[in-house]
């Protein structure tokens, strides 16, 4: 039987179904709370040793996720303060 004849029996109608959308980001906001303890307690650690803390206790997750998670709530990261503009030329 054609897929679409079934689809139409069982929901009524050949409308597509969703696609994309975030489907993983569930799996990290689960350790949210670890994850911004971890950022919390010491502002400038790293995304490396944020992985490497979670993998201690079981949590496998790559730096580019940890990224992702932090832009997703809007944190920043910046290593060292802005510094003023320059009244005489743009700066880098």
């Amino acid at each position: 039987m054609i897929r679409w004849h079934d689809q139409r029996r069982s929901t009524g109608g050949y409308a597509a179904k969703p696609q994309g959308g975030d489907t993983r980001s569930r799996q990290i906001e689960a350790h949210r709370d670890r994850i911004l303890s971890l950022h919390e307690a010491r502002r400038d650690i790293t995304l490396d040793e944020i992985r490497r803390e979670l993998g201690q206790s079981g949590v496998t997750v790559a730096i580019s996720t940890l990224h992702r998670f932090f832009a997703r709530h809007g944190i920043t990261r910046k290593k060292r303060p802005a510094t003023r503009p320059s009244r005489t030329a743009p700066t880098s």
